[in-house]
């Protein structure tokens, strides 16, 4: 018996405790570890997974989450993601001189994780920069596109209701996504700029986090679908190296 005034908070911090010095675990292997009863366990990292606390990955097992990475700032898979990450923006930047961001989702917000800025092209945000869903489309739609029809819906008329983006923009945009499965704003925002977003996944069908472009729309010169591909092969790339075993 738990001999603390929170035991299903003590529960917890065991959960977190063992997940990230084992950097993954399945929950067969957590039950062993806790002896908590299939019951219990699945309430307790279902209310850790919603916080952003664990991930799953690809081999449905559990690994630390955002939440945790941002605390902590633990040498965890967080910090691989931006590692592999650093290196193929790296890459593409100097390809293309486009500037790219590795935008990660957590329940409430997004945040800037890395980031790599071309000399000629556009800045983009800060490291660090966090935001919430209902500030920029562009970047928060792959999370967005994953909730439930209600609160999908609010945070989408709140876009149209601020003025942030008009409703046939809003139409364009979504439909885009749903067919190419990614972010194509062509100037929605700023007619001068293009971006584009291709979510990275790590087994869930939601997004863990998003490779996103900026650049003056000049400095392509019709080359955006050669940028679009580069991008999807690196998420692809980077979900690999990251949250799947050899």
């Amino acid at each position: 018996m738990a001999i603390t005034p929170a035991p299903a908070l003590e529960k917890g911090l065991k959960i977190l405790e063992i997940i990230a010095k084992e950097e993954q675990v399945s929950f067969n292997e957590l039950q062993g570890l806790t002896g908590y009863n299939v019951s219990s366990l699945n309430r307790y990292l279902h209310t850790l997974r919603h916080c952003d606390y664990i991930q799953k990955n690809s081999n449905n097992k559990y690994m630390i989450g955002l939440k945790f990475y941002s605390l902590a700032e633990k040498n965890s898979w967080w910090q691989a993601l931006i590692e592999v990450t650093q290196k193929y923006i790296i890459q593409l930047s100097n390809k293309f001189q486009i500037s790219l961001l590795l935008i990660g989702y957590t329940n409430e917000q997004y945040i800037v994780l890395t980031k790599q800025a071309h000399s000629n092209n556009i800045t983009m945000m800060k490291i660090g920069t966090c935001k919430y869903y209902d500030h920029d489309i562009a970047w928060a739609l792959p999370y967005i596109d994953h909730l439930d029809s209600i609160e999908k819906e609010n945070l989408f008329s709140s876009y149209i209701d601020n003025n942030i983006i008009t409703e046939k923009d809003m139409k364009t945009i979504k439909a885009d996504y749903k067919e190419k499965g990614f972010v194509y704003d062509d100037g929605y925002r700023n007619k001068n700029i293009l971006r584009i977003g291709v979510p990275i996944y790590a087994g869930d069908n939601k997004p863990i986090a998003l490779l996103a472009a900026g650049t003056f729309k000049v400095h392509l010169e019709n080359r955006e679908d050669e940028v679009i591909k580069a991008m999807k092969e690196v998420s692809i790339n980077i979900s690999k190296s990251v949250f799947t075993l050899g």
